[in-house]
């Protein structure tokens, strides 16, 4: 498909130069304008319009990284020459908003003077983001300290060098180069040393100047698929002093970790991925700094826990092998200079990340571990962060289990016609009257809706159950009176479109209904298989931690009503907020956490559902509303 005005049609016979020997010479760059952002992009002909969206730095959403299959990366072109592929996904029935004026940017090449507008609904804005964090004070026992100084002068006979000694510090002598060393000897007293115990032995990274000194600051940072959230700490005192959040720069590359992983496999896809990374550390780093009133580089250390694929993306690590199934996974956590991955922080900071146990559980679900107290007690608990992939931790201070699977985007609003992310416009909770099935919203910002998020998705299907509008296999019944016709089959209206700020329904179609019902299963599944192998019924369970945004903004009794988490009849349900940023804090304030954190990572055993047979039996049993009797004993349940 191909659309030209008069005006790109001149523009492509356009001769910019003429050779005196007769060769002529075409337009090589052509203008792309983006609404409302304002921002006016030159690109070569034949450029794909969603890679010079990425290439520009400008956010929009593409939960499937440019394939063509989640539909998400829409724009309307006001005016201008492009050229439209054959969509990948029409064979499964086009979006009725697509026949009209939207296209995929994805699928648009740039053949003239482009100007395209990104609608409401495809543009990352305002992210409801998890700040709220188990971060506790007490135990600092920082990597980075300061110490006194004091130099012999070494002007005596018989001229010896210099002596260096630290006031109140007792250990192994530490290390220093040559830099350092002459910046001793250059320097006017009162000195003191700053000194790093993060690469296994004490060494000597910088020299202050000064009566009084602070203790330097840390930075610890939770490195999400999505979000990167961090807190810059006074060192000294354990204190944080300021808070930040931003949009992970790779967000635009996909949204599942297997669509990175494929990216980075790319030419230059991993560089490309590690840059973005970096961009969006340093942008934090120079917001908390700023907001402390200090410089970037007076942060002398470095924390980070994320997911494994962030992990090895952000060190600029070969990724593709955590692909192949049981794949082994180094326990070891990363340490090295800030610096040489192209931090903005002090020069010779260290960067600790927290250990990986395997291919889908990470350094994150370490730190969640650690700050939940799961692997301290002896009662049993279940431990449950569920972000773009589900992690599911069982066991007790003898044993530590894990499974991960891939649940997450769904209970986030992806790979929902009407989904988006938890931001601005999104809606939060939904209720719904049996008697006439009529929905009850609240949105995020108090704004029309443009789009529902996770913790409504949930509460609407639960709701939808209640009232008769699903059935026990989550089909969605096309007697009821809310309920249309659509492209895919019958669709429940949760809002009509006189209601929205798209002016367009948001529904929840029977291919929506399809997808959470397999993701609810593989949940409910996987947590199915803990309990399965370790002979645990839902009575023996006396904690259930929730890590992430799941646990803090979703209502638990849909959650358990749709069938996503078993009913624990004995257990404490508790929100542990950002565990990842937590055990990240933690261990920046704490050596002996860092032993902690690895001691969790060697101790906890990991299931490849890939491989595990009865994955196939728990996953089956859940496709049903709620789920297993056993599971839900105190529930209706049907079998099927």
């Amino acid at each position: 498909m191909e659309r030209k005005s008069g005006y790109e049609e001149r523009c492509d016979e356009e001769i910019c130069n003429a050779h005196p020997g007769g060769q002529v010479f075409m337009k090589k760059e052509l203008r792309v304008i983006v609404h409302p952002l304002g921002r006016v992009i030159t690109v070569a002909k034949g450029t794909n319009l969603l890679d010079a969206i990425r290439e520009a730095g400008l956010q929009m959403e593409s939960i499937c990284g440019g394939k063509g299959e989640c539909r998400k990366c829409r724009v309307v072109v006001e005016r201008g020459g492009f050229a439209e592929r054959a969509r990948q996904g029409a064979k499964q029935g086009k979006d009725r908003d697509l026949i009209q004026d939207y296209h995929l940017a994805c699928e648009i090449s740039v053949i003239g003077d482009l100007e395209v507008t990104i609608p409401v609904e495809s543009r990352i804005e305002n992210p409801q983001i998890l700040m709220e964090t188990g971060i506790r004070g007490g135990g600092v026992n920082p990597s980075v300290s300061i110490y006194p100084l004091q130099v012999s002068s070494g002007k005596i006979p018989p001229f010896t060098s210099p002596t260096i000694r630290l006031s109140g510090y007792s250990g192994p002598r530490p290390r220093i180069d040559d830099a350092v060393y002459a910046k001793i000897l250059a320097s006017d007293p009162p000195l003191h040393a700053m000194l790093t115990r993060t690469n296994r032995y004490p060494e000597i990274i910088d020299i202050l100047q000064g009566e009084l000194v602070a203790g330097g600051y840390g930075l610890a940072l939770d490195i999400g698929t999505t979000t990167l959230v961090g807190v810059l700490v006074d060192l000294s005192s354990g204190k944080v002093i300021s808070r930040a959040a931003t949009l992970n720069r790779q967000i635009t590359y996909g949204e599942e970790l297997i669509t990175r992983i494929a990216y980075s496999g790319r030419a230059d896809g991993l560089q490309v991925l590690q840059k973005l990374a970096i961009e969006s550390i340093n942008r934090l780093v120079r917001e908390l700094a700023g907001e402390a009133g200090i410089r970037t580089r007076e942060i002398a250390d470095v924390c980070i826990s994320g997911n494994t694929v962030m992990a090895h993306l952000l060190t600029g690590t070969d990724s593709a092998y955590l692909e192949m199934v049981d794949a082994k996974v180094p326990r070891a956590p990363y340490i090295g200079r800030a610096g040489s991955l192209g931090m903005e922080v002090h020069e010779s900071a260290y960067c600790y990340i927290l250990p990986n146990v395997s291919r889908f559980v990470g350094g994150d679900a370490v730190g969640d571990v650690m700050v939940s107290g799961l692997a301290t007690g002896p009662e049993f608990s279940l431990l449950i962060d569920l972000g773009t992939n589900g992690e599911i931790i069982a066991g007790n201070h003898e044993w530590l289990a894990s499974v991960s699977c891939a649940s997450g985007p769904a209970f986030e609003g992806a790979g929902i016609s009407s989904g988006m992310r938890a931001m601005r416009g999104a809606i939060e909770h939904v209720r719904i009257d049996p008697g006439h099935g009529v929905a009850e919203i609240s949105v995020i910002g108090d704004v029309l809706p443009r789009g529902i998020c996770g913790s409504g998705l949930i509460d609407a299907a639960a709701h939808m159950f209640r009232a008769g509008i699903l059935d026990f296999k989550g089909r969605i019944l096309a007697s009821h009176q809310m309920v249309r016709q659509g492209f895919e089959g019958p669709a429940y209206l949760l809002v009509p479109g006189n209601e929205t700020a798209t002016g367009r329904d948001i529904m929840i179609t029977q291919r929506d209904m399809d997808y959470l019902m397999d993701s609810k299963a593989a949940l409910c599944g996987a947590i199915g298989v803990l309990m399965k192998k370790f002979r645990l019924n839902v009575a023996d369970i006396r904690h259930v931690y929730l890590a992430g945004a799941f646990g803090a903004f979703t209502d638990m009794q849909s959650a358990i009503s749709f069938g996503i988490l078993p009913a624990f009849p004995n257990a404490e349900i508790r929100g542990i907020g950002n565990g990842s940023l937590s055990g990240a804090y933690e261990t920046l304030v704490s050596m002996n956490k860092r032993k902690e954190a690895e001691r969790i990572a060697e101790m906890m055993i990991y299931i490849d559902l890939l491989v595990d047979t009865d994955f196939i039996e728990e996953y089956t049993a859940a496709l049903c509303i709620p789920g297993k009797q056993e599971y839900f004993p105190f529930a209706n349940v049907r079998s099927h």
